[in-house]
């Protein structure tokens, strides 16, 4: 099922209009419930107040080539977001991703939420992980259906780099099942985004453990785990082992959301 979001830049008819005169629809649907009141503004004017409960902003106004459209807390100046978009005789898809807890804060794309096939597994990863120095860490997706907790560069399957602390990576769709129909397992290294180094490097090496070591898993056989035919929302976050002689802030990974 998709999520359908967008701003719809329609004809219509709406009580009594001049001859010739155009309007547009806006509509703009919130994909996340947070309870937030906002404001939508359009050219810099009020032109909504609206719940993120009642799932959309939905205003009819005169037809313009363009449209600034910005969206702010009720009772703050601070515009959240803004964009100017070109009106004209075709629909134009925005909506609106507001989830600051989880890096969300931005102007989204249809697609962007559309949930993926049955057979299909999809992942926004969330950076949350504070064990590097430089913030970003570059994440590395492996196959390994044998579950022998290794990451082997012909397992490799892609590499989102560069994700902020603190913010989401885009979309990534990745087959749930293998040719023969059995299930794909997927486990990832986080790697510091500058240096290159794995969060797991130095555990491995205090305990002797092989280089290629991989502990994440993302879909595991287990309720917490991602799972099919919707995005799973993953936030990288630290696990602290504490040793007794030494902590560790290894990367773990939690699954947030499911759209």
């Amino acid at each position: 099922m998709s999520i359908l979001f967008g701003i719809q830049l329609l004809s219509c008819k709406k009580g009594t209009v001049l001859e010739g005169e155009k309007f547009v629809e806006v509509y703009i649907p919130f994909v996340f419930n947070t309870g937030d009141t906002l404001d939508l503004l359009v050219d810099g004017k009020l032109a909504q107040t609206q719940t993120t409960s009642r799932s959309f902003f939905n205003v009819v106004l005169k037809q313009k080539d363009q449209l600034n459209i910005s969206i702010r807390k009720t009772g703050s100046t601070e515009v959240l977001k803004d964009t100017t978009v070109t009106v004209s005789s075709e629909k134009i898809s925005l909506g609106y991703a507001y989830e600051p807890s989880l890096g969300f804060n931005r102007f989204v794309k249809p697609g962007d939420f559309e949930r993926p096939s049955s057979d299909s597994i999809a992942f926004i990863l969330i950076n949350k992980y504070t064990g590097f120095g430089s913030g970003k860490i570059n994440v590395t997706i492996y196959r390994n259906n044998s579950k022998d907790y290794t990451a082997n560069p012909a397992d490799s399957v892609t590499t989102i780099k560069n994700i902020a602390l603190g913010t989401m990576s885009e979309k990534i769709v990745l087959p749930a099942n293998s040719g023969d129909g059995t299930k794909n397992l997927y486990v990832i290294i986080v790697r510091d985004a500058v240096s290159g180094v794995d969060g797991y490097q130095e555990y491995y090496t205090d305990y002797g453990m092989p280089a290629n070591s991989a502990s994440v898993f993302i879909n595991e056989d287990n309720a917490a785990s991602a799972v099919s035919g919707v995005i799973n929302g993953i936030s990288i976050v630290p696990y602290i082992y504490d040793t007794g002689s030494k902590i560790y802030a290894l990367p773990d990974v939690t699954v947030t959301f499911q759209l």
